[in-house]
């Protein structure tokens, strides 16, 4: 299996060119409704009479995306802040939040659709922020490998014997594939869940794939680094 050289850098550089793709559609959409609107000005201008049903959807529509990419461009941001510190205290809720909304354009790209499921209570890890988001993007890119186009892809989260898991589901989704035919996409989500710590299991039914984090333990290592010390 091909390794990369500087893995963490190379996901950067994949969700900042997804994300800004995603941004430069923000903004086409932005650009037509503005349009759309002079159209109706001019019109009136012409005609004296204004349908104020269609400036009322296009101004909707230009808020709508307004939003889209401040939201899109502040989770760029937290991602870049991962960098900032080696460990840090992180809600796993929020984290799977961010992946969904960061993970849209390789999720369409398949056509599939991924949709988080946010629990009730926050659920609180200590590790290495920018290899949380490698190992929670190298399961969803998992699912997206092995799932059929028009599968749908659930991301949640909950406490299970000791262990706080992320899980991701595709309701109706066919059974897993037998340990001998994992593909690539399962043995590079092994590596990245072995450097937080964490173990990653198939669901004993259904298609769906659990990284289970011990409490309490932190990062150790750099994806296809060595490995560093355990944290408490």
């Amino acid at each position: 299996m091909k390794t990369e050289k500087y893995p963490e850098a190379a996901f950067l550089s994949a969700m900042t060119a997804s994300t800004t793709h995603e941004a430069r559609n923000v903004l086409a959409i932005i650009k037509e409704s503005a349009g759309l609107v002079e159209d109706l000005m001019q019109l009136y201008t012409a005609r004296g009479s204004l349908d104020p049903e269609k400036v009322h959807r296009a101004l909707e529509r230009i808020e709508l995306q307004v939003k889209r990419g401040a939201d899109l461009l502040t989770t760029l941001n937290r991602l870049a802040h991962t960098l900032d510190q080696d460990r840090s205290t992180v809600e796993l809720n929020q984290e799977v939040e961010q992946l969904v909304r960061l993970s849209q354009r390789f999720v369409r790209q398949k056509d599939q659709r991924v949709e988080a499921e946010r629990g009730p209570e926050e659920r609180h890890l200590v590790v290495n922020a920018l290899h949380l988001h490698m190992t929670l993007h190298g399961a969803l890119m998992c699912c997206l490998e092995e799932l059929p186009p028009g599968s749908t892809i659930t991301v949640g989260t909950k406490e299970d014997g000791g262990f706080t898991v992320a899980e991701f589901q595709s309701p109706g989704g066919r059974v897993a594939p037998e340990p001998w035919a994992e593909g690539s996409g399962w043995s590079k989500l092994e590596n990245l869940s072995s450097t937080l710590g964490a173990n990653v299991e198939r669901r004993p039914s259904g298609y769906g794939i659990r990284i289970l984090f011990p409490r309490g333990t932190g990062a150790r290592g750099a994806p296809g680094g060595p490995g560093g010390q355990d944290t408490t």
